[in-house]
């Protein structure tokens, strides 16, 4: 084959150089140009409150602002995380949505991460150090926990000595409405206590639900017998209705029954004289949906987002008195919650209704 020659003229030469020129100078400028952006995107960071970083897919950190860096100290973050990191940055690009996780590093340290994906193979994460928060909440529990223990022993003291009382000899009538007046605040101390230990007992992070086959029929009609006296003192008619033949589903009973009753207890004190209470039970092929229905004053609208917050009550219509802790329905949702469920209310002036809807199967309990 003949060796093939080409030859350049002076204006080819030119033209060629002119050529290189314009390529190095256009790599340049959008080298400088992304250079500036990358500058300008580490300013905002930087501005943010929390720690900031942007990775790509597999978890390589391209930007990380000052919070960020101080977080992970000496060694890099997706270091210390080693897989749990590359695989929030990969789900989050992959699936094109927000991603919200808890991660656990060394040195004790707790983050709460949110992952969103942006433009081409990159993720923006937001660290929060969870680790004061949850160092508090071990704290509140834990106190609360101690001093409900405390109050327990001097509370049963109480309503041994008030119970010992009736028998006395004295009918003066003043006498007697001490003893009413003690027997009733040591009742309603009593449950505070109780409400405030079973809360305490059920954020405990090693809290487990006994899991077993439990006919939910049974356990609502065991609530409804528990409070027939308080439904009968105020004139008031409990009744189970249920579309067909339930299924057993899997499920703490204990528990369950708590349900039941701090929802029962919650419609017949809210409830209008001579008023119903009716609990519905229907199923499908995955869950069990129960309806408590009251025919009471209602709930106004501006407090049913906050009902189920603890320590919440709601303000009574015609300035009749609030009763209750406010943890009931705290307690109601959390346990509704670790069995893989949900509870949901609508409400009205003639009377609220909350809706369980329970899953058949152990598969979504959380036993946390």
């Amino acid at each position: 084959m003949s060796n093939l020659i080409i030859y350049f003229g002076l204006l080819d030469f030119i033209l060629l150089l002119l050529g290189v020129i314009v390529v190095a100078g256009l790599i340049g400028w959008l080298l400088g140009r992304r250079s500036r952006q990358m500058n300008r995107l580490a300013k905002l960071l930087d501005a943010l409150p929390l720690g900031a970083v942007i990775a790509r897919a597999d978890g390589r950190v391209v930007l990380a602002n000052a919070e960020a860096r101080q977080l992970w100290g000496a060694q890099p973050l997706p270091q210390k995380l080693q897989g749990a990191w590359a695989a929030l940055c990969q789900v989050a690009q992959s699936s094109r949505a927000h991603r919200t996780q808890n991660l656990d590093a060394p040195s004790s340290l707790k983050l709460g991460v949110k992952a969103a994906p942006l433009h081409s193979d990159l993720v923006l994460l937001v660290l929060e150090d969870l680790t004061a928060r949850l160092r508090l909440e071990a704290f509140y529990r834990n106190f609360i926990s101690n001093v409900s223990h405390e109050l327990k022993t001097p509370l049963t003291v109480i309503q041994g000595h008030v119970a010992s009382m009736e028998e006395s000899p004295v009918q003066d009538d003043r006498w007697q409405t001490s003893r009413r007046i003690v027997a009733e605040e040591a009742a309603r101390l009593t449950q505070l206590v109780d409400n405030l230990l079973l809360l305490s007992r059920l954020e405990m992070p090693d809290f487990s639900l006994e899991i077993r086959p439990v006919n939910l029929e049974a356990v609502v009609e065991d609530a409804i017998l528990q409070l027939s006296d308080l439904a009968e003192a105020r004139n008031i008619s409990l009744s189970l209705q249920r579309e067909s033949e339930l299924p057993r589903i899997m499920a703490d009973r204990a528990r369950l029954k708590q349900v039941f009753i701090n929802l029962l207890d919650n419609a017949i004190k809210y409830n209008r004289e001579g008023g119903s209470v009716t609990v519905r039970l229907s199923a499908d092929d995955e869950h069990i949906t129960a309806q408590v229905t009251d025919t009471g004053e209602g709930i106004p609208a501006q407090d049913l987002p906050y009902i189920f917050e603890k320590m919440y009550r709601v303000e009574r219509r015609q300035g009749r008195p609030v009763e209750g802790s406010g943890l009931g329905l705290s307690i109601v949702r959390r346990i509704v919650e670790q069995h893989g469920g949900s509870i949901s209310v609508q409400s009205g002036e003639g009377g609220t209704t909350f809706t369980v809807i329970l899953p058949q199967s152990a598969d979504t309990i959380t036993n946390r």
